[in-house]
């Protein structure tokens, strides 16, 4: 029993997602990756890592990497699929085929995750802040005896250029003080990778060929690279009335920014909780509505029961908040722990420990087949794969014993580091089997870390000074986990199924993005601050204060500053979590009726379904109303529609954000 979710069970609607092959080909029959495309993603991977810095950190005018399919990727992919239909009418030995494309594609999601927000978007500041704008008020020099050397830079002009910026980076002096943190960060992240692409080619038959999961976040690029069907989808009207909508008033909304004259088209973020101004109806709290076309187009793809279960739980959830309220619990006189009732982050917490258990147990069958294999002991087709196999077991098992010495070494206690790694990969994991068998528009989890899981569970008292530093050390890769590298090397592999590519070669492209990806990231990421100045206005106050100030080391000192013991409520609500999730699997799993997903349930608990459940519901309710009186002819006859929507959007945010960098202007902020 299990909460897959099959091509079979979505019923007839997912019979248009993307094609997978029954019988695996030899790799002798499947199309190779080219040299060409590898090297047209190497030379690409740099220039996007610095487009992503630029939109996220100076301009902010696009978040690039919040959501699950990157936009700056599918502009790239529209832009070269654009210049391929040129020439294959003028010059058709130039043209790329479709696993050229897809090779680029899959190089530049890698390259973008690492570079984006919750990867190294975040890394630098995290590294740097607490020596800059410590004060004798927070104290924070207290912390330095606890932060390893090799951690960060060091020198006073180092760091004053880094902040001030007029300067450059790549001079002797600040070159030579990164070079053992571009170092000893550059390879943790590579290892972290290493782990997620091992455990992805031990799931890869499971979820791919077995149970067919249908990857629907990667449907928009497949369609746009197919050779036999590239000329009909740009060719479909539907496609570009789609694509207008978006573009046009997107575009009216970045005029109104710069002459109000022009009318302006509320799609971004509205706020209905200021309406609810009187108790226990004002703990609803913050109640954004958006009507960003992007979302609602990825919302159509979407499992029903999905679709409808994300947005009732998240009004479920500000449900929970206002009942607390009414019963008493954020009272004047309310204790810590009563005012934090319901425990949203806990609850939510405990939801995706039951999926990564239940996913786990579908899948024991296919690991243990994959393990035997991987030794020699492998039968029928799981022996094809015995190497790929024995390499990932090395890889996932050499990665994660690297990963707990980082931080044995830098000083922390022997647990922890089991503890958090285990946390850290459940989360990763289910993120992937979510956006494998579901496609959420993003999955932002904010609300809850392995960390403070961990401060939790044990205490702040019992952890001690130089644990809880150490911990705060890893903030910068799992605050949100919106632009994970894991399920995009996941649907890599559909793709390569699909298209019918060499996965060898695939799985080399993908090490070979991140081994460009990740200095091109440090080296974008220093070249922007160094310039601009971490600490001016140049840089976007997030960046600024926030990520490294406020979420970090005013949180540890807080910690420090107020023992705590263990809270046994948040871990109740926790294992309440779990057994709600568990319940919500067994009746999904035994009932084909019941309208609530476990999946669901786990993202409306997360901050993703802030921005995201009110396109969600609109795209939930169009698909229910065409199936329901158009059929399942109609429901594919409008997919050019709603991809038009999401390519629309992608590409007029895309051309803001460059109009914004070439010509040095502020414009208008497509998102968030």
């Amino acid at each position: 029993m299990g909460i897959a979710r099959t091509e079979e069970s979505v019923g007839e609607e997912a019979r248009k997602q993307l094609p997978t092959e029954r019988h695996r080909a030899t790799s002798r029959s499947r199309r190779g990756v080219s040299l060409r495309s590898i090297l047209i993603g190497i030379i690409l991977i740099p220039i996007n890592c610095y487009w992503v810095q630029l939109s996220e950190i100076k301009w902010m005018t696009i978040d690039v990497t919040i959501v699950s399919l990157f936009m700056n990727v599918v502009f790239c992919i529209f832009v070269l699929s654009l210049l391929n239909g040129l020439l294959r009418r003028w010059r058709p030995s130039w043209a790329f085929d479709q696993p050229e494309l897809l090779t680029i594609y899959v190089m530049l999601s890698i390259a973008t995750g690492i570079t984006g927000h919750d990867m190294m978007g975040n890394l630098l500041p995290n590294l740097v802040n607490e020596y800059w704008f410590a004060t004798s008020a927070n104290r924070w020099a207290e912390f330095y005896s606890h932060i390893p050397w090799w951690f960060a830079p060091h020198g006073d002009a180092v760091i004053r250029g880094f902040f001030q910026g007029g300067t450059s980076f790549w001079t002797a002096r600040n070159m030579l003080a990164w070079a053992v943190p571009i170092a000893v960060w550059g390879s943790f992240i590579f290892v972290i990778l290493l782990v997620m692409l091992s455990v992805n080619v031990l799931v890869r038959r499971q979820w791919i060929e077995s149970e067919r999961l249908t990857f629907p976040i990667v449907q928009l690029p497949y369609e746009m690279t197919r050779q036999e069907s590239a000329r009909s989808f740009f060719a479909s009207r539907l496609l570009w009335i789609g694509f207008a909508i978006p573009a046009v008033l997107e575009s009216l909304n970045a005029l109104n920014y710069w002459y109000p004259s022009f009318p302006y088209v509320q799609i971004r973020l509205y706020d209905l909780g200021r309406y609810f101004v009187t108790p226990p109806w004002n703990a609803v709290g913050w109640l954004p509505i958006s009507l960003y076309p992007f979302a609602l187009g990825i919302a159509y793809f979407l499992p029903a029961d999905l679709a409808f279960s994300s947005w009732f739980f998240y009004l479920f959830r500000k449900l929970e908040d206002v009942m607390t309220v009414a019963m008493g619990f954020r009272g004047p006189g309310a204790s810590p722990a009563e005012a934090a009732i319901p425990y949203i982050p806990e609850q939510a917490f405990g939801a995706w420990v039951a999926i990564f258990f239940f996913v786990l147990w579908g899948s024991r069958h296919h690991l243990a087949r994959a393990w035997q294999a991987a030794w020699g002991k492998g039968e029928g087709e799981y022996r094809e794969d015995a190497s790929a196999y024995r390499w990932a077991y090395i890889g996932m098992g050499g990665g994660l014993l690297f990963l707990m010495a980082f931080f044995w070494v830098a000083g922390m206690s022997w647990w922890i580091p089991l503890v958090f790694w285990f946390l850290y990969f459940l989360i990763a994991f289910v993120i992937t089997r979510v956006r494998a068998e579901l496609g959420p528009v993003a999955h932002e989890l904010n609300f809850y870390r392995p960390e403070a899981m961990i401060v939790q569970a044990a205490g702040t008292a019992e952890l001690g000074a130089t644990n809880l530093t150490l911990l705060s050390f890893t903030h910068w890769f799992n605050r949100g986990y919106r632009n994970l590298v894991m399920p995009h090397q996941l649907e890599a592999y559909k793709l390569v199924e699909s298209a019918r590519m060499d996965s060898r070669r695939m799985t080399w492209a993908m090490v070979l993005a991140a081994v460009v990806g990740i200095p091109a990231s440090f080296a974008a990421l220093l070249t922007l601050y160094y310039h601009e100045g971490a600490a001016t206005a140049n840089i976007q106050a997030y960046y600024r204060t926030d990520i490294a100030t406020v979420e970090v080391f005013d949180r540890l000192r807080t910690w420090l500053d107020n023992p705590q013991p263990p809270s046994f409520a948040a871990l109740s609500f926790s294992g309440l979590g779990v057994l709600f999730a568990a319940f919500l699997t067994t009746m999904k799993a035994r009932f084909v009726w019941w309208p609530f997903h476990p999946i669901g349930y786990g993202l409306a608990f997360s901050f993703a379904m802030e921005y995201f459940w009110f396109p969600t519901l609109l795209g939930w309710l169009a698909k229910t109303l065409i199936i329901r009186y158009g059929g399942i002819r109609t429901f594919r006859a409008a997919i050019p529609f709603f991809l038009g929507l999401i390519l629309g959007d992608y590409v007029t945010a895309s051309v803001w954000s460059l109009i914004a960098i070439v010509f040095h202007v502020n414009t208008y902020r497509i998102f968030i």
